[in-house]
């Protein structure tokens, strides 16, 4: 026993440094994520605080109480206008309201009988009240700072800068010591596991040291192989034909229905032109979560590639999988991100009694060409013949 113990304990260990590596690089690539998404949250929130304080100012620019206040020229009223409304006035030289130390500002021209006479000039303080507005729903142990041209040194951890204007940049960031509590926890469970599994070894290497070989390798393949999608958190394309492989095993088995939807979004590279593949990626991880929310417990929602999802469902037949596609095209089409927008194309089918991953899924590529051609932003199902019926 203590022989082959002592044997068994080599390939534990470099099973454990496979998976060590393996969760090591998850949590960087986690954090990753999570301070670019925190970083390009901040920059949309912060962006839509200047574009309505600038219909603010713009609105201000053309009050008839204010071109009558220039043109009495009185300062008082001038200045109670603009404290009042959180605006400056900057008119014919002098400036009315209380300036900001720390703010981005923007501005609408002011203009008296076609002659530009100064500005309304709109302020975006930032400072903490900002920041915990701009920074909401970030990630467990994600921290948003502001960051200023000569200002104090940038806070030390795995983070990402964006720019907010000229003169102020964002900054998301995990601190060090969070990034290395959370690489101590993957270090913690997997040594919890090779515990376990040392002692799980003890007890049954002499009756079970075939199968246990197998499940080591198993482990180790599974180890070195990425199954989520790093951009979404979705299962990738491997992981979900495995799946739905088991679910097509289990529908034969049981007798049950399963069906699939394949979306695709619409003109998604007017998206990436239009705004850049940073703002189509949010989009895609938003399309994301509303799949998921949408999903019901024992479906599996998959991004395929590029902008294409699918989600299989199982005990559901035509109609039911024609509605539920329907209700995926609709919350797509009435969400919006800033001022991103998008559609989305569907195509369903269900599942014959021989149909192998490749027929199933190609039936429902099939709708979704039609759903294309058709004017997209539609769903269309696929017309199988009379064992569609079956039961």
């Amino acid at each position: 026993m203590l022989t082959l113990t002592a044997i068994a304990i080599f390939p534990i260990a470099l099973v454990s440094y496979a998976i060590v590596r393996d969760e090591v690089r998850n949590v960087t690539r986690t954090i990753d994520f999570e301070v670019r998404d925190a970083a390009q949250s901040a920059q949309a929130r912060f962006a839509r605080l200047l574009d309505q304080r600038q219909l603010a100012a713009t609105a201000v620019a053309a009050s008839p109480g204010l071109q009558t206040a220039i043109s009495l020229r009185d300062t008082k009223r001038l200045e109670r206008f603009a404290r009042r409304n959180h605006l400056l006035l900057e008119v014919d030289g002098r400036t009315f309201g209380q300036p900001l130390t720390h703010a981005v500002t923007t501005r609408a021209q002011l203009v008296r009988q076609g002659h530009a006479i100064g500005s309304v000039v709109g302020q975006v303080p930032t400072n903490e009240a900002t920041l915990r507005l701009i920074s909401s729903g970030a990630a467990n142990g994600v921290r948003v700072t502001f960051v200023q041209p000569g200002g104090p040194p940038q806070a030390s951890g795995r983070g990402a800068t964006l720019p907010l204007a000229s003169s102020v940049s964002v900054r998301a960031y995990v601190p060090t010591a969070t990034e290395s509590h959370r690489k101590n926890a993957a270090y913690l469970r997997v040594a919890e596991a090779g515990l376990l599994a040392l002692v799980a070894l003890m007890l049954l290497t002499l009756v079970l040291t075939r199968p246990l070989l197998r499940a080591f390798r198993w482990t180790e393949e599974q180890a070195s192989e990425a199954r989520i999608d790093s951009l979404t958190g979705l299962a990738n394309r491997r992981a979900f034909e495995e799946i739905l492989a088991a679910e097509i095993s289990r529908a034969h088995r049981f007798a049950h229905r399963l069906a699939v939807v394949l979306l695709d979004l619409d003109r998604f590279k007017e998206i990436n032109d239009s705004f850049g593949h940073a703002a189509g990626d949010v989009m895609l991880r938003a399309v994301s979560r509303l799949l998921t929310s949408l999903a019901r417990q024992g479906d599996t929602v998959s991004r395929w590639g590029g902008e294409e999802f699918v989600v299989v469902l199982p005990e559901t037949d035509l109609a039911g999988a024609q509605r539920f596609a329907e209700r995926l095209r609709r919350t797509i089409e009435a969400h919006s991100v800033g001022d991103m927008h998008t559609t989305a194309s569907c195509g369903v089918a269900t599942m014959l009694e021989e149909d192998t991953v490749e027929e199933l899924l190609g039936a429902a590529d099939q709708a979704l060409y039609m759903a294309k051609s058709n004017g997209r932003n539609r769903t269309e199902s696929a017309e199988r013949g009379p064992r569609e019926d079956a039961a």
